[in-house]
């Protein structure tokens, strides 16, 4: 590369002595420099409008001015103010020397001037007045960053005393808050938590933390601040706002744990309040009722009066029920609904059974009077069904399960009652039972099947991935869904083996695609909670891999929120080795279980899956897109992709897309299918990833150009 040629400096040489002038302007051309000559103050002042000098030499003395003056007038002039000026005087006298400086001279030059030092002086000038203007220049970007941070950065004394603050709202106020004590802009606690980063012995690698709220009401913010402290016994005070970040967090939480509709817990909700509550009555030996509620012939009304009389109906029952179970006695009570017309009343403290018939005959009571919804009266009736901890089980799953067959008995008796799970109810059991015996003889005998969906990046519209998903074709009963068949083998500890036989087909199916057009596409498999408390998970998974000889890279593996706190060392330690060996890992229907946001950040994730639930109700009335939206900014602050299921429709795609979300999978695009259509589909040119490019728009549809053309 050519280099650009040098521009040589220019000095100015102000004096009226032609010699001076002269020897000057030759001992500095000699040095590389352009001399400009001025005789007077006002040809100086004529070359410095015209050529603007990078230095100026000048003469104390003058003809028509006064050095001292001239220095005044070159610094009050127009870029006047960083040229670097050398006053020239035959004057040693101290008075002189200090009223150089006073008016803005940068140097003094005694006469007679040793002329071979010259240029170097003039050189040392121009370098330090060059270093002084790039350190302005990066004091400015480093101001303008400052600046454009959100925080509020504050640097305080040993004493606790402000001593600068440097960004921050306030600073552009006019009273400044320096000379300040931390009390004065914080609250006492956050103060004493800064005092204590400062006490002896002082690490300056330690960060201290803190939250703190200020205000009431609407007026309410919320602020995190960190105490960073200094070799030099400073401490730096670092706050930023994080109201919103705090109100999102609140309203994720919200969406994640109650029924937006009704503002009553959910599943989700209730089955934690169900294990502390289960807990409890271990310890005291005292009973715990659930009470699965379900309204009589409410389908009628939805169908008949439409969807908005039928939500407010429930609204209404919701009401209703909460205050019923609010005044219920002595005995502690709380209600979830589940969803459609189906609540759940938990009620603990109990001391005999008899007692839960009490609160069921309550909620009966409750609902008797009639409703008016939408200009129409109501009566509905419940059916309620009651199953008994210790008596009826000790899992909450299986509690939820007798319930819920019990509410159904009440509905054979007649409706508008109630019904014990009870020793008749363990009888249609049975047939879960039988289903359990014939899982187990459809593994030895190889019945289950692994079907593949894939995954679309909405960029590209490319397959990127497919999900493998287990399926079992029951030779009396046909195709039984995974949400029926799935739990049963995880109660009867088969989901090991289902989960290994998974893993070593998927291996083997990427050990067959290796070096073929399908080589790129990762396969996605699902972990169950069994599976990863496994001692010898991790080194399974690994050995594996490598003995099918199939790169980390291309299997995900997709946990369920309830994971993450499970054991949280252990959990976490294993994720990180699964990450260091180069497998990706996502969070399944993400938004339906317990996880934390604390702890999510600080797993190593890859990716959370969106709930078919939430993408479903994208094209209703509920709180679907809220929930994907929230979930997707979520994603997009903790760095991960985002991948939605179940996507329908064209309506839902689009809601997606324009959401930023990464990837999405579902019947819109393809089922689950076995492997050979797999193939088929993304090898066929008809049916390929082309055809989800043209549905998302990225290449045009031939078809519908062969038509505008017709046209």
């Amino acid at each position: 590369m050519t280099q650009q040629p040098v521009t040589p400096r220019t000095i100015l040489v102000v004096d009226d002595d032609e010699m001076f002038r002269l020897l000057a302007s030759e001992t500095l051309q000699q040095a590389g420099y352009v001399a400009l000559p001025a005789a007077t103050g006002r040809e100086a002042l004529a070359l410095l409008a015209s050529r603007r000098p990078d230095l100026v030499l000048l003469d104390v003395e003058l003809p028509d001015a006064n050095g001292f003056d001239l220095c005044t007038g070159i610094r009050a002039g127009s870029g006047g103010a960083d040229i670097p000026i050398v006053m020239v005087t035959g004057h040693n006298d101290t008075d002189s020397i200090e009223r150089a400086f006073m008016v803005g001279a940068t140097d003094f030059m005694l006469k007679p001037v040793l002329w071979q030092t010259l240029p170097q002086r003039v050189e040392f000038m121009l370098r330090a007045q060059d270093n002084l203007q790039s350190l302005r220049i990066s004091e400015q970007k480093n101001r303008a960053l400052l600046q454009a941070l959100p925080d509020t950065i504050y640097i305080v004394d040993a004493s606790g005393t402000l001593l600068e603050h440097i960004t921050g709202v306030e600073r552009m106020a006019s009273s400044t808050l320096v000379g300040s004590k931390l009390e004065d802009v914080m609250p006492q606690d956050a103060a004493r938590i800064a005092r204590r980063a400062m006490a002896p012995p002082v690490d300056v690698t330690r960060i201290s933390t803190c939250d703190f709220e200020v205000g009431s009401g609407a007026e309410r913010r919320c602020f995190e601040t960190r105490f960073r402290p200094q070799a030099d016994g400073t401490l730096v005070v670092i706050t930023r706002d994080i109201t919103e970040r705090r109100r999102t967090e609140l309203r994720i939480k919200y969406l994640a744990y109650f029924d937006t509709l009704t503002g009553l817990p959910n599943r989700q909700l209730l089955v934690r309040d169900m294990g502390r509550a289960i807990r409890t009555a271990q310890k005291a030996g005292t009973l715990v009722a659930l009470l699965y509620l379900d309204l009589d012939r409410f389908k009628r009304i939805n169908d008949n009066l439409g969807h908005s009389v039928g939500d407010a109906l429930l609204r209404a029952v919701a009401r209703r029920l909460h205050q019923c179970v609010r005044t219920a006695g002595t005995n502690r009570g709380s209600i979830a609904r589940l969803g459609g017309d189906e609540f759940v009343v938990l009620v603990t403290g109990l001391e005999q059974e008899s007692q839960a018939t009490v609160v069921a005959d309550r909620i009966r009571e409750a609902l008797r009077e009639p409703f008016d919804c939408g200009g129409h009266r109501f009566v509905v009736t419940p059916s309620i069904g009651i199953a008994l901890y210790p008596k009826d089980g000790s899992e909450i799953e299986d509690l939820l399960v007798k319930a819920d067959m019990a509410m159904y008995k009440a509905k054979d008796q007649g409706r508008n009652g109630h019904a014990f799970y009870g020793e008749s109810m363990a009888i249609r059991s049975l047939s879960r039972l039988e289903l359990e015996n014939d899982l187990r003889r459809a593994f030895d005998a190889g019945d289950f099947q692994i079907h593949h969906q894939p995954k679309v990046d909405l960029a590209t519209g490319n397959v990127v991935g497919v999900e493998a998903l287990l399926r079992w074709h029951h030779a009396g009963r046909g195709w039984i869904s995974p949400e029926t068949f799935i739990p049963v083998a995880e109660e009867c500890g088969l989901i090991v083996a289902l989960g290994d036989w998974v893993l070593q087909e998927t291996c083997r199916q990427l050990q067959r695609w290796a070096g073929t057009d399908l080589g790129h596409l990762t396969v996605a498999i699902n972990v169950s909670v069994q599976q990863f408390a496994r001692e010898d998970f991790v080194e399974s998974v690994l050995g594996t891999l490598r003995r099918f000889g199939v790169r980390p890279q291309l299997l995900e593996l997709e946990i369920t929120e309830s994971l993450l706190l499970r054991n949280v060392d252990d959990t976490t330690s294993g994720m990180k080795r699964f990450r260091a060996a180069g497998l990706a890992l996502s969070i399944d229907d993400f938004g339906t279980g317990y996880s934390s946001l604390g702890y999510l950040r600080d797993f190593p994730v890859d990716a959370l899956k969106i709930d078919r639930s939430f993408v479903k109700d994208l094209s209703s009335r509920g709180d679907g897109g809220a929930i994907c939206a929230a979930i997707i900014a979520l994603a997009r602050e903790l760095r991960m992709r985002v991948i939605a299921e179940g996507v329908e429709n064209l309506e839902q795609l689009e809601f997606l897309r324009r959401h930023s979300c990464d990837e999405v999978q579902g019947y819109l695009m393809s089922p689950a299918v076995p492997i050979g259509e797999l193939e088929n589909l993304l090898r066929s040119s008809a049916e390929g990833t082309g055809v989800f490019r043209r549905m998302l728009g990225i290449e045009p549809d031939p078809t519908l150009d062969l038509i505008a053309a017709n046209q």
